[in-house]
């Protein structure tokens, strides 16, 4: 058998260009080969390598969130009114709503609001059962319910235009809930955000102090913001007293900004 020189140091022999022995079995002379093959592949394979990934200065920091929260006295109202109509038919029902539907939103235009502060937010029929004998529902009339959502933009007016839509509606006039809001939000927006970037900074260097760190400069920001909800008023219906006016108390309206802050650490 005849072996490459490069193989020759494996098999323990001395290298050369090439070196000829003789094996009495050529079966064990074929599976030596074969093993001496496997080891040096296998050599070739297994060599080990070290990777060194050094920290970017970036990922070296203080990440913190702080809020920031101002009390504002709202500018808008907002309140869902409609009508709600039984009838014998489909076409009754729906025509006393249309009747009443139309009264409603003619009175909020005379009290000057626009048509793009009026806006449909349900338009439903539905048929009304009689389930005395479960296994027979009889239908005995049907419901048409139509309300519309009304943007408020001068409060002082609010009262009037919720009363005076009432008393258009008559018995049919359906108040689904009230709140407020602010229009007008930069000044409040701008002082939350100092509040809440102070309330960051606070924060990163307090974790500094405690992490015997230097803080460093801020390298990235970003803002959230929100209002809290104003209490909602549910389940006002039909129209009022003539010489009784629907007290309303517009409160305050919570502006909210959140960051979130990331700073360096100086070395």
């Amino acid at each position: 058998v005849t072996l490459p020189g490069d193989l020759l140091p494996l098999a323990g022999l001395p290298t050369g260009s090439r070196r000829s022995f003789v094996v009495m079995n050529p079966r064990l002379a074929f599976a030596m080969v074969l093993l001496l093959l496997v080891a040096a592949i296998g050599a070739a394979c297994t060599e080990e390598h070290t990777s060194v990934v050094a920290s970017s200065a970036d990922d070296v920091g203080i990440t913190v969130t702080g809020q920031g929260e101002v009390q504002a006295i709202p500018d808008t109202g907002f309140f869902t009114v409609g009508v709600e109509v039984r009838g014998s038919s489909v076409e009754e029902a729906r025509a006393g709503a249309a009747t009443s539907a139309d009264a409603v939103i003619a009175s909020l235009k005379s009290n000057g609001i626009d048509s793009k502060d009026i806006q449909t937010s349900q338009l439903s029929i539905n048929p009304e059962y009689d389930y005395r004998d479960p296994s027979k529902p009889r239908i005995t009339g049907y419901v048409v319910t139509n309300t519309v959502q009304v943007k408020v933009r001068d409060l002082k007016k609010f009262s009037k235009v919720i009363d005076d839509a009432a008393a258009a509606g008559g018995n049919n006039a359906r108040l689904q809930g009230v709140r407020f809001g602010v229009e007008d939000n930069a000044k409040a927006l701008e002082q939350a955000r100092a509040a809440a970037m102070a309330d960051a900074k606070k924060k990163a260097e307090q974790l500094a102090k405690l992490g015997d760190l230097h803080l460093g400069k801020p390298v990235s920001i970003s803002e959230t913001q929100a209002s809290a909800p104003s209490p909602i008023a549910e389940g006002a219906a039909g129209a009022p007293a003539s010489d009784v006016k629907t007290p309303v108390e517009p409160g305050t309206t919570a502006v909210i900004v959140q960051v979130t802050v990331r700073w360096l650490i100086d070395s």
